[in-house]
């Protein structure tokens, strides 16, 4: 399979992490002959919050597909509630010299917009055709297709949270403990006084925690809106109280109504489970020529739900990382794939790792009523603290040592001031 023929890649997997990766392997290795496969016939329909951050933006504009993205409802601003009905408000698109504005693009359009990229970059799409599994050999990887076994060099499992490639390979699914399941729905939303349309809205409410519920907006007063909570928290729900995911989606509903939203024409409502990054699931298994990206790889940020951005950057990394190996004549195929896997996985790491490990502490802490509050309030009073916080559920922002101790402060001194400060603003 090895020698001077170009590479043969299969990405298992037609949404943005397999696009945005099948765009890159061809713009890093032009010659590749790149195969993407999806059960599915596009459009179709994928349950998502649909809310594409800044650090998505980025990947897509790095990917020469901004122009593709001007006709998706673009907010600039984010809002975040905690208990006691306190709000954080980041007012962008530009706020403490840091870019917030990003997208709310429906997966039904965006999906299909990028395969149309991915066939535009040169890769074969193929709709309709599932993966069913694969075996070793002559150092890569036996797939059967529907038009006989097809033998590739590499295959990219980004085929999300059920991946059938991670079940191939064996790597165990990641711990409920370490996944969260949302449900979300599409309805009208309006507000007589606060700006709908323009907020990308997070709500960590007394009344449902540890559930956080979202609305982000579409045109013409639309809104993709949700709820996401622990699967483990769920099962302690419905054991004590009777309480299933619909309960708790519906009690958000009737909070929203409470704070003065107006929701109607509630559609299209479905579930999903969000394996989420502190599970640290392997991206690679020995011996195998295969990798693991996006929602495979429990890649979602375990504060926002958010996955897109992580998947299609994890793509992009994977697509530059094997392209500067082949530029500098190192070979990355057949024996020398593993290194080259193991490489992509550690810079994969480090680039991640400390945001990932943030960001679930910061879910468990904003899962407490009391903490919830006291950051809610802290974030409130700080333009910084709040541009810091967007970031971290949007993009890949991490505090580092001296950032963490300067938000410990933010969130101490309220309380500290018995909360006397709730707002800059006096929401």
């Amino acid at each position: 399979m090895v020698g001077s023929e170009a590479p043969r890649i299969l990405v298992v997997g037609g949404g943005p992490t397999g696009s945005a990766t099948a765009v890159a392997l061809r713009r890093e290795l032009p010659a590749a002959r790149v195969t993407l496969i999806d059960k599915a016939t596009f459009p179709r329909d994928k349950t998502c919050g649909d809310g594409l951050g800044p650090g998505a933006r980025r990947v897509l504009d790095g990917l020469g597909l901004s122009a593709r993205l001007r006709d998706f409802h673009m907010p600039m601003s984010v809002a975040i509630s905690g208990p006691g009905d306190v709000e954080a408000f980041a007012r962008g698109p530009i706020m403490e010299g840091r870019d917030l504005a990003g997208y709310v693009a429906p997966r039904l359009v965006l999906d299909d917009l990028l395969l149309d990229a991915a066939r535009d970059a040169g890769a074969q799409v193929r709709e309709g055709v599932a993966f069913t599994g694969m075996a070793p050999a002559d150092g890569g990887e036996v797939v059967p297709l529907p038009d006989g076994d097809a033998s590739f060099d590499l295959v990219v499992g980004a085929d999300g949270a059920y991946s059938a490639v991670r079940r191939a390979l064996g790597v165990e699914r990641p711990p409920m403990r370490h996944t969260h399941v949302a449900m979300r729905a599409y309805a009208r939303v309006t507000h007589p006084t606060q700006p709908v349309g323009d907020t990308l809205r997070f709500d960590f409410l007394e009344s449902l925690l540890p559930v956080y519920g979202w609305v982000f907006p579409l045109p013409d007063d639309g809104a993709n809106l949700g709820v996401g909570i622990p699967v483990e928290q769920l099962r302690r729900q419905t054991a004590r109280h009777g309480r299933t995911l619909r309960d708790l989606f519906d009690r958000y509903v009737a909070d929203l109504t409470r704070r003065g939203f107006e929701v109607s024409g509630l559609e299209r409502v479905a579930t999903h489970q969000l394996p989420h990054a502190a599970a640290r699931t392997p991206m690679t298994a020995p011996g195998r020529a295969a990798v693991l990206l996006g929602d495979a790889a429990a890649t979602i940020n375990p504060l926002s739900g958010e996955g897109i951005f992580y998947g299609m950057a994890a793509g992009v990394q994977l697509a530059e990382h094997l392209g500067a190996l082949e530029r500098a004549g190192t070979s990355w195929r057949g024996a020398g794939l593993a290194d080259a896997l193991a490489g992509f996985e550690r810079a994969h790491r480090r680039r991640f790792g400390r945001h990932y490990r943030e960001c679930y502490r910061a879910q468990r802490l904003m899962s407490s009523r009391t903490w919830a509050k006291v950051a809610t309030r802290a974030v409130a009073a700080s333009d910084e603290a709040m541009a810091h916080v967007a970031l971290m559920l949007f993009d890949e922002q991490t505090a580092g040592s001296r950032g963490l101790l300067r938000l410990t402060a933010s969130l101490l001194r309220p309380a500290l001031l018995g909360g006397a400060r709730t707002s800059r603003t006096g929401r």
